[in-house]
C-alpha cells in the first residue's frame, strides 16, 4: 500500500504548481478578453428581452473568446504533462 501512496503523493506534490498556474493563466486571460469587450457595452442597458443583434454579438465575442483560449491551452497541457512527468522521476528515484 505503501509503494502506491507515495508514487501518487509525488505525482500530485508535481501537478500542484502546473495546476495552479494553469488557473492562474485562465484567470489573467479572462479579465484581459472582458476588459476589451465590454468597453461598447457599458452604454448599453442590460435587459431582459435583448434583441437579435445583441445575441449575435455576445455569440460570437463567446466564440473568439473560446478560440483564443484553445491555443493557450495547448502550452499549459504540456506544462502539466512536463510535471507528472517528473513526479514519475521522482517516484522512480524514491522507490
Amino acid at each position: 500500500m505503501r509503494k502506491l501512496i507515495i508514487p501518487a503523493a509525488a505525482l500530485l506534490f508535481c501537478a500542484t504548481p502546473a495546476a495552479a498556474q494553469q488557473v492562474q493563466a485562465s484567470q489573467d486571460a479572462a479579465p484581459l478578453s472582458a476588459a476589451q469587450t465590454d468597453a461598447p457595452k457599458a452604454a448599453q442597458e442590460p435587459s431582459l428581452y435583448p434583441s437579435t443583434e445583441q445575441v449575435k454579438a455576445d455569440v460570437q465575442q463567446n466564440e473568439e473568446r473560446l478560440g483564443q483560449r484553445e491555443q493557450v491551452g495547448n502550452r499549459q497541457w504540456w506544462y502539466l504533462v512536463a510535471a507528472i512527468a517528473v513526479g514519475v522521476i521522482v517516484a522512480a528515484l524514491v522507490l
